[in-house]
């Protein structure tokens, strides 16, 4: 298994998932075919779950994002979840722009529908 690099464009993320269980996605996420995009992600997560590193760790640091990104980003997040289930360490970071009121309500929202606590960062300029 190996790392999971994909830059970013204007209307997709930039993807840094490492074997280690340290998982980044940021950036826009507004891909014309969510599909496409998200699969190959979800597939890494699939092999990750056989690894099954000790801690996951993973940062978001979205500007906008359709609501199709946060059905994939929600999946993700099950995905995860499901890996750590109790017995492993789930560590999920949701950095914001203190000016954004949306994009703390999104990752609030992801929270609770998921049941586990985010902890939100206010990135500073």
């Amino acid at each position: 298994m190996k790392n999971l690099v994909i830059a970013s464009t204007k209307k997709t993320p930039e993807i840094i998932f490492k074997t280690s269980g340290d998982l980044m996605i940021s950036g826009n996420s507004l891909p014309g075919d969510i599909n496409k995009f998200y699969q190959p992600i979800l597939d890494w997560i699939d092999e990750l779950k056989i690894k099954s590193p000790s801690k996951i760790s993973i940062s978001f640091e979205l500007e906008h994002v359709n609501t199709s990104s946060t059905r994939m980003i929600l999946k993700i997040l099950r995905k995860l979840s499901k890996i750590a289930n109790g017995k492993k360490n789930l560590h999920i970071i949701w950095l914001f722009d203190p000016e954004d009121s949306d994009m703390v309500e999104q990752g609030e929202a992801l929270q609770e529908i998921i049941n586990r606590p985010f902890e939100f960062v206010a990135k500073e300029d």
